[in-house]
């Protein structure tokens, strides 16, 4: 399944399981570089990982079909791990 495919599936139904795996597998190095510049390497970055997969899906709707699919990927990858980021910063903030 291509990225086209697997986010206009996504578009259509978040929890796609198959259009999910297929574009995490499409682009394994893109979203392993995306979550290790936001989240380093382990425990956390692989929760970040699978939290960033959910958000990616519940975005597809985002996506406008003329928009080169990878990099909408790109782009959706890097800001949802910037939210992350920003949510768990924050989410340690109000802790402290």
């Amino acid at each position: 399944m291509t990225n086209r495919e697997a986010i206009l599936r996504l578009s259509v139904n978040t929890c796609d399981g198959l259009a999910i795996s297929s574009l995490r597998d499409n682009n394994a190095k893109v979203i392993r570089s995306v979550v290790t510049r936001y989240f380093g390497a382990g425990p956390v970055a692989d929760k970040a990982e699978c939290e960033l997969m959910h958000r990616m899906a519940d975005h597809a709707r985002s996506y406008d079909r003329r928009e080169n699919a990878d990099e909408w990927l790109a782009r959706c990858a890097t800001a949802q791990c910037d939210r992350l980021r920003n949510e768990a910063i924050h989410d340690r903030a109000n802790i402290d």
